[in-house]
This record gives C-alpha cells, structure tokens and sequence, in this order.
C-alpha cells in the first residue's frame, strides 16, 4: 500500500547474521524511521530484508565460485508474495521462476512415498507427472544497475549498524570480562595456500618499530613484524592500535591472516582488538626464522 519504505531498512538479525557475515554479536535494527513513517514502511521494510538478505548470499557464491546466477528457481510459502518475489528479482537482475507448485517438498515427499508403497512403479512415472504439474511464473527485473547498486548500499549501512550489538545486553555488558585462552603463533610448510584463517588470538613480542603502509582496501595501516620463538611475522595494525615499542610484548585478539605481495601478514581490522602485556613472563623470539613466506602457514596448534 506504499510505493516505497521511506527509508526505512530492517536488519532482521534477532540471533545473529548468518550467511555470508558470521556474526553472532549482531542484533536485529530498525533504521532510517522518520515522523512520517507509517507501519506500512515497516513491513515492506521486513518484507524486503529477505530479498536482501538472499541478495547477500548470491554475491557470495558468485564470489567463491565465479558463475554468475542466470536465473532463480524459488517454491515454499513465502513465495506466494507476488510483491517480494518481484523484490528479488529487482535486487538481483535476474528472473525469478516461482513454481506453479509452491509447496515442493510436501510434494517431493508424497512422490517418494508413492514410489516406496509401489503406487508409482518407475521413476519415470514421477518425472511425467511432474511435466504436467509442474512450470514456473516468471518475475523480470524492472530496475537500472545504478538503482539497483543504491539499494544495496542502504542495505549495507544498515547491516554496519547491526554489528557488535550483543554487548549492550545486561546479561554480557554485566557477565564478568574473561580473557580468552592465549595460543602460541605456530607455522608449518604447506604445499599449497589456504583460505585465509580468521579468530586468531595470540601473544608476541614487537621486533622492529612500525612502518607505515597504504594499503588499498583500508587505507593507512602500519606493518609491525613481531614473534615469539618459532619465528617472527609481519602484523598490520590500523593507526588507533598504536603506538607500540620494541620489546613490548602484545596480546591480539581476533587477527586474521591475509596475503599482502605474496607474503603471509596478520591483519587485526576494527573487529579485532591489540592489547599492550605489561607482566607477561619474558620469552626469546627466534628473530632467523622468517615465516612470511608463502611456503609457510599459520596454525592453531
């Protein structure tokens, strides 16, 4: 009953995101509300937050995979909504085929059991039935790229708010801080590259003071190559993590591994979190053993 949201977006996170972020600290959020903002709003605002959500997906798979989505095959209840079917295919300039038989698993079900009891004797029966009970209602895309490119870009200001919420609830802001268990940075050879490896928590001595960097996805950064005794790596810190000094030793929390000019670093982005260790027991870094190379990977163990 109204032509658009009126800004309003619904991040639907009530238990976290899921696919693609991984966020469990992420907590639902109602933005973009103004005085003229009627229920209305709100539940095309909820209505479009599946569409988005299910956009988030595609690009992750077209990411991992390559293979851009031709067009999209959907059954279930929710697609008898003929205004967010037609929502998908706006955010994902594809056609969306809505099968003629929306509830596809009760029917798969049914088949099945018909196959077993005997009442369908060969599976080419089931496909001949399907010929006739099946097809699919088509939904084309109506908006521009460009559009299409804004509306995503709200969706993802809105996904950035919902981000790092759970630590306003009594139950965590009030449960007592404990540390998280320290493991030791420890590389081994490996034939090949890894996907890059994320909540890395571990404890190393700065070696040499920072360098600063441009680098092209978060801007300026500086390089800090610290380590402990299996050898030492190149960490990245962001501007508000410093300043460090050599000798110091560091607690990082939730750091990840990244390739930067075919060198393994470990990145620590504003998710994660560097803490200066003032009694830490003191420890020797084996300062000839460079494991920034490709040839080496780092582990958990």
């Amino acid at each position: 009953s109204v032509e658009d949201c009126g800004g309003v977006t619904l991040v639907p996170a009530f238990s976290g995101l899921f696919a693609p972020h991984w966020r469990t600290d992420a907590r639902a959020v109602l933005v973009g509300m103004t005085l003229y903002t009627r229920k209305e709003h709100i539940c095309r605002a909820a209505l479009e937050s599946v569409a988005f959500s299910t956009m988030d997906v595609m690009k992750a798979m077209k990411s991992d995979t390559g293979i851009r989505l031709g067009n999209m095959h959907v059954d279930g209840g929710m697609t008898a909504n003929n205004f967010l079917m037609q929502v998908q295919a706006d955010l994902l300039g594809v056609d969306v085929l809505r099968a003629k038989m929306p509830e596809a698993t009760v029917m798969g079900a049914a088949l099945a059991a018909g196959l077993a009891v005997g009442f369908y004797s060969d599976v080419k029966d089931v496909k001949e039935f399907l010929k006739t009970a099946g097809g699919f209602e088509t939904f084309s895309s109506r908006l521009k790229p460009s559009v299409r490119a804004q509306e995503h870009e709200r969706w993802a200001d809105a996904v950035a708010r919902a981000m790092d919420l759970e630590k306003h609830q009594p139950h965590v802001r009030d449960a007592p801080k404990e540390a998280p268990p320290l493991r030791k940075p420890r590389f081994r050879k490996v034939d090949s590259l890894k996907p890059i490896q994320k909540g890395i928590n571990l404890m190393v001595k700065v070696v040499k003071p920072p360098v600063a960097v441009e680098d092209t996805k978060n801007g300026s950064m500086h390089d800090v190559v610290c380590g402990d005794d299996s050898g030492v790596v190149t960490i990245r810190l962001r501007p508000e993590q410093l300043p460090v000094e050599v000798d110091q030793v560091l607690r990082i929390q939730n750091g990840k591994t990244v390739m930067v000019k075919g060198h393994i670093h470990l990145e620590v982005d504003k998710w994660g979190k560097v803490a200066k260790v003032e009694d830490a027991e003191a420890f020797e870094v084996k300062t000839d053993k460079d494991i920034t190379a490709v040839e080496y990977e780092l582990t958990h163990e």
